[in-house]
């Protein structure tokens, strides 16, 4: 599959922009692990390959187990999440598959239970963020990387 075109040429404003959001959700506060964890499921939910080979090294580098990594797509079933991580996983699945309808009042009360609510507007913001990019990514056939660790 070919790259159809290279946002960074074609609209380095708009990139430019993007990349403020990063900036702003990597210096939220939020763990940079538990925030790896979200984009990666976020990006696994998506299909995005681009996002997903950008995000497991940096998982990795940001203390995300192999063994997490292996189970994420079954989260639920795995007993190796924290109530905290569960919390965020199911707030970005949430987010992220809103065409099946709300954001349920019991997915908000297990995430306010163990966030604040500015971690629980950051993390949105997190969700948010990945869900673009791997809009973009997708659009645009921008080929995953492998091998690499870049943000």
């Amino acid at each position: 599959m070919n790259q159809r075109l290279d946002l960074t040429k074609v609209s380095p404003e708009g990139y430019k922009a993007m990349l403020g959001v990063h900036s702003y959700v990597q210096n939220s506060g939020l763990g940079l692990g538990l925030l790896e964890l979200v984009k990666m499921r976020v990006s696994q939910i998506n299909g995005c390959a681009f996002c997903i080979a950008m995000h497991v090294p940096l998982a990795r580098n940001n203390g995300i187990s192999d063994d997490q990594l292996h189970l994420l797509a079954a989260w639920r079933e795995a007993p190796i999440y924290s109530q905290k991580e569960r919390a965020a996983l199911a707030w970005a699945e949430a987010l992220t598959r809103l065409t099946e309808g709300d954001v349920s009042d019991e997915v908000y009360a297990e995430m306010r239970k163990n966030f604040s609510e500015k971690e629980t507007a950051d993390l949105s913001f997190a969700v948010a963020e990945i869900n673009a990019w791997n809009r973009l990514m997708m659009c645009t056939r921008t080929p995953p990387q492998l091998g690499s660790v870049s943000a």
